[in-house]
């Protein structure tokens, strides 16, 4: 295998193919078995997204994101932390989605991701109708349109716990676990980059394994944020 640098690399996937990225022909190519459509997008445009925006010196991350006030914002957590969960919740009450997966930062800008949501097990408060995808181990929901970029509004750390909480989390905190969760480290950052898209608020979300507390969630982080944005309005 190559391993990724400025110009090129070669990745062994878990199922068995290889996907050969080159900056220089702006190419990716999966050897293997055919994909079926549904799997192209998504998972497998996410190892192409990753490694071509950051070679185009965005930053990216394992995250979904959502929309309040005309901003983006940031929902991190590992891979079983429910943010996918969240999303949908979130979505079925109305709040536009950016990304389910990963989210591209340029500078102070989001882009959108694909415009759906891969669920591992139903959600009761999703009334939206779903595709049965990935050999049938999702259920795929669309969200509606966004625009083409939006503003950074924060970043939100989903872990699970006894209590449904929301705490703010501090700038030189942020800085070290955005660094430690971007894809791929090895490629080229501007530090300017890092130091603007950390200077954004920041909270830890801490909730049960409850599925009746989603709506309770959704209203804690909507105040979360509203007062966040109300006390960045008061002159200082």
């Amino acid at each position: 295998m190559v391993p990724v640098d400025g110009e090129r690399g070669v990745r062994s996937l878990s199922d068995g193919r290889t996907l050969a990225l080159c900056r220089r022909s702006a190419t990716a190519t999966f050897y293997g078995d055919p994909l079926a459509p549904d799997v192209l997008a998504h998972p497998y445009l996410s190892p192409v997204a990753t490694v071509f925006n950051r070679w185009a010196g965005r930053e990216v991350f394992h995250s979904g994101a959502f929309v309040q006030d005309g901003r983006a914002f940031a929902l991190l957590g590992t891979r079983t932390a429910g943010k996918s969960s969240l999303l949908a919740a979130l979505a079925a009450g109305g709040v536009p989605i950016v990304a389910d997966d990963i989210m591209v930062v340029d500078g102070d800008k989001v882009y959108p991701g694909p415009r759906c949501i891969d669920l591992r097990e139903p959600v009761p408060s999703v009334r939206r109708p779903g595709q049965a995808v990935r050999a049938r181990t999702r259920t795929r929901v669309g969200v509606a349109p966004v625009p083409p970029r939006l503003p950074l509004g924060g970043w939100i750390f989903l872990r699970w716990g006894p209590d449904l909480t929301i705490r703010p989390v501090s700038a030189a905190r942020l800085l070290t676990r955005l660094a430690a969760v971007r894809f791929w480290p090895q490629l080229r950052t501007d530090p300017a980059t890092m130091l603007t898209i950390a200077a954004r608020p920041a909270w830890d979300l801490t909730r049960p394994r409850d599925w009746s507390l989603l709506l309770d969630t959704q209203h804690l982080i909507r105040r979360a944020l509203t007062d966040a944005a109300a006390a960045a309005a008061v002159p200082r």
